[in-house]
């Protein structure tokens, strides 16, 4: 079993997520569907894939946690990936992040958000549940910024979700 092959067919396929889990099947996420698929995962080769992943000097900090978080880019995705212990094993969530540059227009969102963005001081919060846009729409906001103004931009984000192509971005 290989991921990359695995998140190549789930992006593919218009997948969200892809939901990986000692012992079961493959999972992926299609507009809010679960679809699974193939032959169960074995506990050893899903093991050996997040040690990849996390690496050898991050790997104890997986065993005392139990949870690891890291975005990376496979064959062309950017994916968010939690890797967690589960009663059977070793699982995973990857999220595959889309790759357009969020705008406010291209999310549909009310042009009335572009003003949050034109203060200098101040803290947005955004929230919803899982799935529901938070980190597309502060995306959209910081491109905002970054198309408009020449302004020091600091997010704080682990993992890192969104790169934006520079313009002002400092």
């Amino acid at each position: 079993m290989e991921l990359e092959s695995l998140i190549e067919s789930a992006a593919g396929g218009g997948a969200s997520d892809l939901h990986l889990e000692a012992g079961m099947p493959a999972a992926v996420r299609v507009r809010g569907a679960l679809q699974v698929s193939g032959e169960p995962i074995p506990p050893r080769a899903l093991a050996e894939i997040a040690r990849r992943l996390i690496g050898e000097e991050q790997w104890p900090v997986f065993l005392e946690r139990r949870s690891f978080d890291l975005s990376k880019t496979i064959h062309g995705v950017r994916c968010r990936i939690n890797i967690l212990q589960t009663s059977r094993g070793i699982g995973m969530a990857v999220r595959l992040l889309s790759s357009f540059q969020a705008t406010v227009e291209k999310l549909n969102l009310h042009p009335d958000l572009k003003k949050l963005v034109k203060n200098t001081h101040g803290l947005i919060l955004v929230s919803g549940p899982t799935g529901s846009g938070k980190s597309s729409t502060l995306a959209a906001l910081i491109q905002e910024i970054n198309l408009t103004e020449t302004r020091h931009i600091v997010t704080v984000e682990s993992p890192i979700e969104y790169t934006l192509d520079r313009k002002s971005v400092v």
